[in-house]
């Protein structure tokens, strides 16, 4: 390079596909295995949620504060875009040749992803950037090249121009099942807070929330990090003391007027990323969707001949009658999250709340999970609760809600 310009680097891409599961190949390229320019011979260091989580852990098991020396705070305390710049600037301290970005923006509200890119894109003048990612819309602009494997084996390495990045428009051909369960004395409004405020050690979280979901209406409630979008659900479906003694009215009764938390789960339907984990047994997908008649983990009685057809009619709306007996675990985190929303729905409850259900799936994925959730929304009488993190450009709420932090908590503004 001549006079005071730059040096140039290469900057890749991989996206995450079942077909190259990264065990293949991660470590191999974080120790320069690979010929690729600006790679070969060096030593990566790898940026995602999973490396953060060890540290997390790693604080609370042995008192080893590395990411946060000086804050005098431990990474469970900060906000998730704290989290990650401590972390990005923990990795950076090790002097690597090169940085892995696993879905930097996994998490992070608007504010803070366009925050963290504007720090990857200067990181990018001075060092290789390989960014492995799920969603396109998600790629730095800075990417040229993306990169394929086979197994462990470098496969090919594309023009980011001439990439053939999956994109289709979803149509569920068929209607969904009908009810089966019926819901008896439903009001016209399910959900009504008034003037809720809630406070955790002498911090103010959420200030005069009035918020009303009422009978076939769908609704995302979006607010960046920390704006208490959380402790808001966990009010509705959770058993959240802060509710008690607030006018929190849940299907026409207020919530600490008697009824108990299974009474009111049985008309909510919900799934969130952490549900995932509670099923580790190989559970089939028939035996899944058949679960959520009984709200139960796995399937432990003999279900009905009307309970085991209307499963057999939402597999085949998902398209996934061929994988009836399929164990769950083996499904793409997609396909995983339509079981878990057909299971979420065989009972056609009065509230199903999804809470961030596109999280790492692709962009395929998300757009099949989206196409559903319509549909939904359409063609039945539950009202929808719809959570996430960004904009989702095909989604079709209603109404939506959102929370605005103030130094004296966090605001509702419906729209």
């Amino acid at each position: 390079m001549q006079g005071n310009r730059k040096q140039t680097h290469y900057h890749y891409a991989v996206e995450c596909t079942e077909l190259s599961p990264q065990d293949n190949w991660l470590s191999p390229l974080l120790n320069g295995f690979y010929t690729l320019p600006g790679l070969q011979g060096k030593r990566g260091i790898l940026f995602s949620n999973a490396v953060l989580e060890k540290y997390i852990l790693e604080e609370e098991k042995h008192d080893n504060f590395e990411l946060t020396t000086g804050k005098h705070r431990s990474l469970r305390t900060l906000s998730t875009g704290e989290q990650k710049k401590a972390l990005l600037t923990y990795l950076l301290s090790q002097k690597p040749d090169f940085i892995v970005l696993h879905n930097p923006y996994e998490t992070l509200d608007k504010a803070s992803v366009s925050l963290l890119k504007q720090q990857l894109i200067a990181l990018s003048g001075e060092m290789p950037i390989v960014f492995i990612f799920h969603r396109q819309e998600d790629l730095l602009p800075i990417i040229t090249q993306v990169i394929t494997f086979e197994k462990d084996a470098l496969k090919a390495v594309i023009p980011i121009a001439a990439y053939p990045f999956k994109k289709r428009d979803f149509v569920f051909d068929k209607e969904i099942p009908p009810s089966i369960t019926t819901y008896l004395k439903l009001p016209e409004v399910l959900v009504e807070m008034k003037n809720i405020h809630v406070e955790y050690d002498d911090r103010t979280i959420l200030k005069d929330i009035n918020w009303t979901i009422k009978k076939k209406e769908f609704w995302q409630l979006i607010g960046p990090n920390g704006s208490g979008k959380t402790t808001l659900l966990s009010m509705i479906y959770g058993n959240n003391t802060k509710a008690y003694g607030q006018e929190v009215y849940l299907f026409g009764k207020k919530k600490d007027s008697g009824e108990s938390v299974w009474d009111i789960k049985q008309k909510i339907g919900y799934i969130s990323p952490s549900m995932l984990e509670l099923f580790t047994q190989n559970h089939t997908v028939e035996q899944m969707i058949i679960s959520g008649f009984f709200d139960s983990i796995g399937l432990y009685k003999t279900p009905s001949t009307l309970q085991v057809h209307t499963a057999a009619m939402w597999m085949d709306v998902l398209h996934v009658s061929k994988e009836k007996n399929t164990s769950f675990l083996k499904l793409s985190p997609a396909v995983q999250r339509l079981v878990l929303i057909a299971r979420a729905m065989i009972k056609h409850p009065p509230l199903l709340i999804l809470d961030e259900p596109l999280i790492h799936v692709d962009t395929e994925g998300a757009a099949l999970i989206i196409a559903l959730i319509n549909k939904i929304a359409k063609e039945s009488e539950t009202s929808i609760l719809f959570v996430s993190h960004r904009d989702e450009p095909n989604m079709q709420p209603d109404f939506t809600y959102t929370l605005c932090p103030s130094p004296n908590g966090s605001i509702g503004i419906q729209k």
